[in-house]
């Protein structure tokens, strides 16, 4: 439309000059044979003024048509310069509207499919940018699990609270329902047990064992391979699978490896948000599983090195009872009492395993007393009793070098102390005597009294519990004889073991 326009505007132009032109040359060429010689002067003035007028009115239509012609180019141009430089401001929200030549008509279109190009780029560029920074803010947050998970995990040795830390971090950052983790007994006949676990009745599970190729974490194990499982029920690797029938549905397993071994396997079983795992998901559990392997590897180190000192000195205590047939198995008997107090009690496991130490250890600082008055028939001297006292504190002395049994020493020196604060070494009473010294001073007194001393026969069960109840309050914390006598009722093995003793 607008070349067109353009044409017929040109042609127009065309024709009006050639017609003046046309016009004035038949003027000239006519002029001196149609008219008298004295009027050729005045006719061609004449003809020379109307051509000089039609040529003006033909340049004053050239220029008026020009400058149509120029403003329907050059205002197109405009606009879309002025759109170039709102572009050049991100200002992408153009669009131009032309009606004109068909050059200027197309490049304003082409302009316009550029500019939404354009914008159409900008937004896949935006979106993207906000998922990348989704990402990147998702990866953080998996990399600062990670680094917490190494962090507390490592900043403890015990075993239990290590695992404890990795299961209730994994459980947070995967979002899991369930999460276990197992360790390889180093026994004989190697097998998986379940240690650590989120989401499901620990009590219900720590009994079975797995052996190398049973079960998901047997082949895990075995295959040293990590596994995405979409459905348990499906997988005809594990269908009719004896052991782990509490895990169903989707899950995630990778081998715990440290130093080239396999020492363990963690699981994750079914996501609380009800969606599969993804690679993502196995990826981040393999980067947990590199960092809890280095933990589970140190705290087993160190569980291995408490048990050789601990095993050290418990074959000193052995030592010391050897030479003194009264003092025989003591230890021993005092450590069940203690034990069935505590888990009457519902203490934890670590704090019972410190109550399990002390008590095989309480006796320890009778190796520096003169075997003469540790079998003294008679009455002991004040100065004999005055050695014998001394034992709790040097039992206490030897073991408080070894840091790790630090509240074992503090249970050895104060198993000694009474309720009414008139015990010994520092006569200490009532709540500030530690709980594990309550408890090992009954257990104490029992196996002593229902026991075979130098200077005295042994006590019968019932004269036993009768001296407790007696010295309750006093002697003894008035609670702690409660659970203990209620131990003996609920456990009839204990007061068996002991009229079996006295028998004997």
């Amino acid at each position: 439309m607008g070349r067109f326009r353009t044409r017929t505007v040109f042609s127009i132009l065309f024709l009006i000059l050639l017609t003046s032109s046309s016009y004035l040359l038949f003027l000239f060429q006519i002029s001196n044979d149609i008219l008298k010689a004295e009027d050729v002067d005045k006719l061609r003035n004449i003809i020379m003024l109307s051509g000089l007028v039609i040529t003006c009115l033909a340049i004053i239509a050239a220029l008026f048509i020009s400058s149509f012609l120029s403003r329907g180019i050059t205002r197109p141009l405009s606009r879309i310069v002025e759109a170039t430089k709102a572009v050049s401001k991100r200002n992408f929200d153009q669009h131009i509207k032309i009606r004109s030549c068909a050059e200027i008509e197309e490049l304003a279109f082409n302009f316009n499919h550029m500019l939404k190009r354009l914008k159409s780029f900008r937004q896949e560029a935006n979106r993207r940018s906000l998922n990348l920074g989704k990402i990147v803010r998702e990866r953080t947050k998996e990399l600062s699990y990670i680094y917490k998970i190494g962090r507390e995990a490592s900043s403890t040795l015990e075993l239990n609270e290590v695992l404890d830390t990795i299961v209730k971090c994994t459980t947070e950052v995967l979002n899991l329902k369930i999460c276990t983790v197992l360790l390889v007994e180093e026994t004989a006949a190697e097998r998986l047990r379940v240690l650590g676990a989120r989401g499901i009745n620990f009590k219900r599970i720590e009994k079975e064992a797995i052996t190398r190729g049973q079960g998901i974490s047997g082949w895990a194990w075995k295959n040293k391979e990590a596994l995405l499982i979409k459905d348990i029920g499906q997988d005809s690797r594990f269908i009719g699978r004896k052991k782990e029938r509490y895990y169903a549905g989707s899950l995630i397993c990778v081998p715990l490896e440290a130093k080239g071994k396999i020492i363990g396997v963690i699981n994750g079983n079914n996501k609380t948000n009800g969606e599969s795992f993804k690679q993502g998901d196995l990826l981040l559990l393999r980067e947990i599983a590199a960092e809890s392997a280095i933990a589970i590897e140190n705290a087993l180190l160190y569980k291995n090195l408490k048990e050789i000192y601990v095993h050290t000195i418990s074959a000193l205590a052995s030592a010391l009872e050897a030479k003194d047939r009264y003092m025989r198995s003591h230890s021993e008997n005092v450590t069940t009492c203690a034990v069935a107090i505590a888990e009457e009690l519902g203490l934890s496991a670590s704090q019972i395993e410190v109550i399990q130490q002390a008590c095989q250890l309480h006796d320890l600082g009778k190796i520096g007393i003169h075997d003469y008055i540790l079998n003294k028939k008679g009455r002991l001297s004040p100065e004999e009793w005055d050695e014998v006292k001394l034992h709790s504190l040097r039992g206490a002395q030897i073991l408080q070098p070894i840091g790790f049994l630090g509240e074992v020493a503090e249970l050895v020196k104060q198993h000694h102390e009474r309720f009414d604060g008139k015990g010994y070494p520092h006569s200490l009473a009532g709540r500030d005597i530690r709980l594990g010294a309550r408890i090992m001073s009954v257990a104490d007194a029992f196996d002593a009294m229902v026991s075979e001393r130098p200077y005295r026969k042994a006590l019968s069960l019932s004269q036993a519990t009768a001296e407790l109840k007696a010295n309750s309050g006093t002697q003894f914390d008035p609670d702690m004889v409660n659970v203990f006598l209620k131990v003996l009722q609920t456990r009839p093995d204990l007061a068996k073991k002991r009229e079996l003793k006295k028998e004997g």
